[in-house]
């Protein structure tokens, strides 16, 4: 193994968010997408589209991207052989 660079993703989309996992040379590693509708959850009146990155280098086997409901917003968790590498959050009210 070796280390690698990874970066998240977030970004807003017509009817949700979408996240994606790129390694160093640009490709999809994962990938989700979150609809406001699967969560009963109203999309958000923002001034502006979300669009958040962060880069974390691990020695990792395994990646996992997995989203969370917290009744104000989303978290977008990257695991890396089962823990927590990086976190983005994107608020109901941001």
């Amino acid at each position: 193994m070796s280390l690698e660079t990874y970066r998240l993703e977030v970004r807003e989309s017509d009817a949700g968010l979408d996240a994606d996992v790129y390694d160093s040379d640009e490709m999809i590693e994962e990938s989700t997408h979150v609809s406001y509708d699967d969560f009963d959850a109203e999309a958000p009146d923002r001034d502006g589209d979300v669009s958040r990155s962060e880069e974390v280098t691990a020695d990792v086997m395994e990646l996992d991207l997995q989203v969370q409901r917290d009744g104000a917003g989303f978290a977008f968790e990257l695991l890396g052989d089962r823990e927590t590498l990086t976190t983005i959050r994107v608020g109901d009210d941001e």
